[in-house]
Parts: structure tokens; C-alpha cells; sequence
């Protein structure tokens, strides 16, 4: 009977004979030639973080404007929901705006994080086809995304950028055309720690999962284990896998069991080799575990052979139509220690420059309140976090916060002033994505005058 082997060779040869073996399976010889040719050189590791924040987050309690004028407008749009003046936490931009802003009193973190150039502010950022004025709106005189103001609408046009029956992400498609540049073709570039997302899905390429808490395995079924009867249980269940070739489908459900089963334990295997990081992390808190665990994984990058890896954490509920003065300073404060401490990580394994992680959301919340909290509307702000971002700056254009202005569709409903298409591609450009791929990657970018955001170092 055939024995799994843990060696990282073995590991690369098995990833060969399966792509040899199975005709939905993409990374064939000639790929992984190609692979070899277009591997960067030594050193060169990327990896794109986004940490989701599901249910809409209202940010214009995270980024407030602190003078005076401003914050009296914001205050009085507010109500009462506005956070008192003198708890803002200063931030002072590089580049030192007429209008000077603070941060929620919850985000210590994130405050000394932009004071020492590592995170950044991008302002009014959302779902966007074309760019949108308050008449094109009115008239609709302008293609507007699908659904606005619906959690799961706006959650896949976020992620997948397009109007129809959305099958693949942004980060999907650009995995499909950068996998090539990984040595080990087995590995998704793509990595969740949320299970399944449109975001990472591809053509070829699909998100492989993990928890906090590990990687998934095939319990009860190890062929090292001293258990005898765990081993014999290994032993029959590959016997049937390797068996299971009477019928196409059968085989390549074989085949994807078998692959999993492999990559499962050299995943196990390199992490286990890795030092145990000494960064502290916050207890009790799910995204600072699942952000941990992606930590551990790109600490693993030289083991497992890549140069490349996006990972995708999910974090909410932002949902917060009741309770917000309550529920929202505990979720910016989770979100502020738990990119901290993942700062903190990146430095321990000297990858902060080659690391950016960034937010998304459903969508931003209404200006008004209603009564115990803000309802669903558009635009907001998103956070960027890095080495590679020129942070201690604010981009993008801060809207007006007064009722009815120009950037108010109606209730406090922000329209964007920056596209996702725009958001995303600034970070594609530094994570290397081929010029030539822009158009099929983010396929509204040709509709805005601005590609690059100017947030990420070149």
C-alpha cells in the first residue's frame, strides 16, 4: 500500500502527477515550466490582506472631522449618535489638510499606526460603475451597481465588480493569471479564513480554506498515526480512492480528495516547522485569531514555495441599525488591536514592506440616525496598512456631511467618489499584476480617470 510521504519534494512531484492525471485540473507540465521561468527572484513575497467587515460599516463615526466648523455640522447630522469632540484621537496627516480629523475613540492602535506611516485613510470609497453625480442619480441618467442598499448584492458586487450572475472576484481573476508565478501549483494563491467567497474565486483558481484554529484536515484518517486502527482506517480509504476509476466523475472526485488529503498534511507539516511567533496577539478575539493564523501561514512562504498569497478574513457584525453607541465601540476597537497586533507580526518576520492589508465592506450607513443606530446607504471609508503605504495620509475626497448637499442622495446616503474597481487596482499595480490584465480584472476601471490612488509606494 501506498504511503502519503511529508518531504516538500515528494509534496511537488505528487502536485505533477495529479495535474497529469486530471483534466479539470489547470496546473499541467507546460504551466508549471512557465511557473519555474516567471518565479521571482528569492525574496520577492507579496500577500494582500482584506479584512471584510460584513453588515456595513458605518465610518463616519471611525473617521471625524475634529474642526470646529465640521464637527458642528457633523454633530448636528449625528445626533445622537456623535462621538464627543474631545475623545476624537488626533490624527495629523503628512500633507496637512484645510479640515483636521480624528479617529474613534476605541482605535488607539490604529492612531499610532498612522502617526508612524503605516496605515493610511481612504475617503468615501464604494460600488461604482461610472462615476456618479446627485443628478445622474436622480435622472438615472447613470448605470447604477445592483441593489444598492442590499447586504448580499452589495457584498458581491464588492467583491466580484460586476452587474450579472457574478461567478468570479477580483481577486479571483487575478490569481488566475499570477498562480503561475508559485512554485507549488497545489496551493490556491488564494487563502480564507471565512470559507467560501466570490472575492478569491476564479476560473481556475478557488479559495482554500482554514480556520483560526488550523488547518481542515480528514479526521480520524493519518497513516502515521501510532493508532493501528486509525491506519488501517487511512489505508481503506485510500484504496477506494485509488480504486475509484469506473466512472470520469468518480476519478475526479478521487483525484480532489486525494490532492486535499496530501495538501492538508504538507500544510500541517510546514507550519509545524515554523518558530512559534512571539507577537501578542489579543485573547478572546476572533478576527485577532484568524489574523494570527494568517501570520502563521506567511511565515510558512518559503516552505510551501510561494511568492505570492491574498488572504480573506471576515469580521462583523456592522450591522448596526439599534444598539450602535454600545455595539460600535467594541467592534472598531477588535478591528484596531487585531491589525496591530498583525502589524506587530509582520515586523517580527521582517515581511511589514512586503504585507498591505486593507478593509472592505458591504457598504457605508446613513449620516442620520435612526433613533438607536444608522440604516444601509453607500459610500465610506476604508483603512490601508503597511510598509508598502504611504500611510499618514488621507486619499481620496471627504465628502460634505451636511443634508442635501451634492454628495447626499437622501437620509445621509453618501454617493462615492472613488470606485472599488479604482481601490482595487491601486493594490493589484503593487502586487504585481500585469498591466495587460487590468481590463478583465477590474472591468469598470476604464470608466475613471484615476487608476492608481496614489496610496501604495511603487
Amino acid at each position: 500500500m501506498k504511503r502519503f510521504k511529508s518531504s516538500r519534494r515528494h509534496f511537488l512531484r505528487g502536485c505533477l502527477g495529479a495535474a497529469a492525471g486530471s483534466a479539470g485540473f489547470w496546473a499541467t507540465q507546460a504551466r508549471l515550466q512557465l511557473a519555474l521561468a516567471q518565479t521571482p527572484p528569492t525574496g520577492d513575497y507579496k500577500a494582500l490582506v482584506c479584512i471584510f467587515l460584513f453588515g456595513g460599516n458605518d465610518s463616519y463615526n471611525m473617521v471625524v472631522p475634529r474642526s470646529s466648523a465640521e464637527y458642528d455640522v457633523y454633530q448636528s447630522v449625528r445626533n445622537n449618535l456623535a462621538i464627543a469632540r474631545d475623545q476624537l484621537l488626533p490624527i495629523d496627516p503628512v500633507q496637512p489638510s484645510a479640515v483636521q480629523y480624528g479617529l474613534h475613540p476605541s482605535m488607539t492602535q490604529a492612531q499610532q499606526l498612522f502617526a508612524d506611516g503605516r496605515l493610511a485613510v481612504l475617503a468615501n470609497a464604494g460600488s461604482l460603475i461610472t462615476p456618479v453625480s446627485k443628478s445622474d442619480y436622480q435622472n438615472r441618467s447613470a448605470p447604477l451597481p445592483p441593489q444598492l442598499f442590499s447586504h448580499n448584492d452589495q457584498q458581491t458586487f464588492m467583491q466580484s465588480l460586476s452587474r450579472g450572475n457574478a461567478k468570479t472576484g477580483w481577486a479571483g481573476r487575478a490569481a488566475d493569471v499570477m498562480q503561475s508565478m508559485n512554485l507549488n501549483q497545489q496551493l490556491s494563491m488564494n487563502i480564507s479564513l471565512s470559507g467560501n467567497n466570490i472575492w478569491q474565486s476564479g476560473r481556475n483558481v478557488f479559495p482554500y480554506s482554514v480556520s483560526g484554529q488550523g488547518v481542515q484536515t480528514f479526521k480520524y484518517f493519518n497513516e502515521d498515526s501510532e493508532d493501528n486502527a486509525e491506519v488501517s482506517r487511512a489505508q481503506v480509504f485510500r484504496a477506494l480512492m485509488e480504486g475509484a476509476d469506473s466512472h470520469l466523475f468518480q476519478r475526479e472526485y478521487a483525484a480532489i480528495q486525494e490532492r486535499a488529503w496530501a495538501l492538508s498534511g504538507d500544510l500541517i507539516k510546514a507550519l509545524d516547522e515554523q518558530p512559534e511567533l512571539t507577537t501578542a496577539f489579543p485573547p478572546a478575539s476572533n478576527l485577532a485569531t484568524n489574523m494570527r493564523m494568517v501570520a502563521k501561514l506567511i511565515s510558512a512562504r518559503e516552505a510551501l514555495d510561494v511568492k505570492r498569497q491574498v488572504f480573506f478574513v471576515g469580521f462583523g457584525d456592522f450591522d448596526t441599525h439599534g444598539d450602535q453607541n454600545n455595539r460600535q465601540p467594541a467592534l472598531f476597537q477588535e478591528l484596531s488591536d487585531a491589525m496591530g497586533a498583525f502589524n506587530n507580526a509582520m515586523d517580527e518576520l521582517q515581511l511589514t514592506d512586503q504585507v498591505t492589508t486593507f478593509t472592505m465592506t458591504d457598504f457605508g450607513r446613513t449620516l442620520t440616525s435612526n433613533g438607536d443606530g444608522t440604516d444601509h446607504a453607500w459610500g465610506g471609508h476604508q483603512l490601508m496598512m503597511g510598509g508598502a503605504v504611504n500611510g499618514g495620509e488621507l486619499y481620496g475626497r471627504m465628502p460634505a456631511l451636511n443634508l442635501n448637499s451634492d454628495d447626499d442622495i437622501g437620509e445621509g446616503r453618501i454617493i462615492p467618489s472613488t470606485s472599488i474597481d479604482q481601490y482595487g487596482a491601486t493594490l493589484a499595480r503593487w502586487f504585481g499584476l500585469p498591466g495587460a490584465d487590468f481590463g478583465s480584472v477590474f472591468p469598470n476601471l476604464g470608466n475613471f480617470d484615476s487608476v492608481d490612488l496614489g496610496f501604495m509606494k511603487t
